[in-house]
């Protein structure tokens, strides 16, 4: 018996006598090797739709990639918490990309915030991601030691302003402030159609203007936060104190006042969107107003939940989103403008360089959010509501 030693690791023992010489076997390991190296590359299918490539170490295809993707993720769940029913369509397509399932929960805002505080007492985490809401929110959630940080590839290309320097979060789309106006309802009351802040004080929409409550609602905590910023302190929360006499009662939701509008239960309501006009196409009798003083505006982001027991899959799906095929399937689903400017803003969508925008520091609003809403809560109750 004699033995021959392959590439110093494998030991092959082949008796004499047997009618397989040296040179005929070394033939035969080859040809397996051969063989096994083109099922090897035959393995690589195209299994998304941008023929790329999965590999173990990640998948890298033509508008999206990501180095934690594994074949064996299909079949996975991520729960996701968001405000708006309107990502499904965009969850869809992730699933469709990359076989990994979504759970999508909707809340608002300061409910979001309060059941990832709550998971994190318990150390029993349930979500793993959270898709859209407000920036300030996501930057409290990120001070509370609330989110994973993560870096990805696919969102070097962001702006720093639609960022987390530290990678807590990134924005995906871009959301504006606005007005819904009921137009029947102005003209009847011979009101005029309000163009500034300071319009919607005239007394003839006493009672008139609807808002969401901006504990639970990062449309109306935008508002509160932008008056603030711009109009100074005293002078801020003398024109909030003007504004919480105009509104009956304050919304749960921030798409309330836009649907009490619609319902001709309201004349003006404090809305935010996409930069879109659905809402008017759709109801020929309301009208979307940018207020010609300024508006609020904030990114929608997108992080990483800590906890998450799916990490990479949960890393995936960001890699995913912020991806060129992310943005352009969130433009076409949601109708929006996105945060790359590799991606054409859909048709319809309002220009945002007609629209003037605030001045926004988000960092410093996630910060003192209690001290405003504690404030907040201190002049709706002194005006009895």
């Amino acid at each position: 018996m004699r033995s021959i030693l392959i590439k110093d690791r494998i030991i092959i023992f082949i008796k004499k006598g047997n009618g397989l010489t040296v040179k005929k076997f070394i033939c035969l390991v080859l040809s397996l090797v051969l063989v096994f190296s083109l099922a090897g590359c035959g393995a690589k299918t195209d299994t998304n739709k941008d023929n790329g490539d999965v590999k173990s170490t990640g998948y890298v295809g033509q508008d999206w990639s990501s180095e934690y993707y594994d074949e064996s993720m299909k079949g996975t769940t991520l729960n996701l918490y968001g405000v708006t029913d309107n990502v499904r369509p965009i969850v869809d397509v992730f699933q469709e990309d990359t076989g990994i399932k979504v759970e999508h929960l909707t809340m608002q805002n300061g409910e979001i915030l309060q059941r990832l505080e709550n998971e994190g007492k318990s150390g029993v985490s349930i979500a793993d991601l959270w898709f859209t809401g407000g920036a300030d929110t996501f930057i409290n959630a990120s001070q509370k030691d609330l989110l994973l940080p993560y870096k990805s590839p696919s969102g070097e290309v962001l702006d720093a302003a639609m960022k987390d320097a530290d990678g807590y979060w990134h924005g995906t789309s871009l959301t504006l402030v606005n007005w819904v106006v009921n137009k029947d309802l102005i003209a009847q009351k011979g009101l005029k159609m309000p163009e500034t802040w300071d319009d919607l004080l005239q007394s003839g929409l006493k009672g008139e203007v609807s808002m969401p409550n901006p504990a639970s609602s990062g449309t109306a905590y935008n508002v509160v936060t932008a008056m603030l910023e711009v109009k100074g302190e005293d002078k801020g929360w003398n024109y909030l104190d003007k504004l919480i006499d105009q509104v009956p009662f304050f919304t749960p939701r921030g798409s309330d006042p836009a649907n009490l509008v619609v319902q001709g239960e309201a004349i003006v309501g404090i809305n935010a969107s996409n930069g879109d006009r659905d809402l008017e196409a759709n109801n020929p009798h309301v009208a979307l107003v940018y207020p010609t003083d300024g508006t609020g505006w904030w990114p929608q982001p997108v992080a990483i939940v800590k906890g998450t027991k799916n990490e990479d899959a949960a890393k995936v799906f960001i890699d995913w989103i912020l991806s060129k095929r992310g943005m352009e399937t969130i433009a076409k689903e949601r109708n929006a403008a996105v945060a790359r400017t590799d991606v054409e803003r859909p048709e319809g969508i309002i220009d945002i360089n007609t629209v003037k925008l605030f001045a926004t520091d988000f960092k410093a609003n996630a910060e003192n959010r209690d001290i405003i809403l504690a404030k907040w809560s201190e002049y709706v109750t002194a005006a009895g509501k």
